[in-house]
């Protein structure tokens, strides 16, 4: 057998291919950052329903509306795991992101 035949050529990518590397890439980040946005959406809202349960706290316990108060503080508690619970999930997504981005800058 001769040196040609088992060496194998060497593999040049080309524009084409470069592209679609970029392109993944791209990608992969907008999925990142509008998983970002929806989970910063999510929180908001949250924040807002938790506002609005001790708006109506603080008018049950004036006796200005009708309600169950023991409700509503379960309701408050409630709002705040969720927050706590969500803001921990993002930063758990952020931290594993940028230790997977120190290992590729590693390489």
């Amino acid at each position: 057998m001769s040196e040609q035949g088992m060496t194998q050529p060497k593999e040049d990518k080309g524009i084409v291919d470069i592209f679609k590397i970029g392109l993944d890439v791209w990608l992969q980040e907008m999925r990142g950052v509008f998983s970002r946005l929806l989970g910063n959406f999510e929180i908001c809202q949250l924040d807002k329903r938790l506002e609005r349960e001790y708006a109506l706290l603080g008018k049950l316990s004036c006796g200005d509306a009708k309600g169950d108060i023991e409700l509503c503080k379960k309701q408050i508690d409630f709002f705040k795991d969720e927050i706590s619970k969500l803001k921990k999930e993002q930063a758990a997504k952020r931290d594993v992101k940028h230790r997977d981005n120190e290992r590729k800058m590693d390489l």
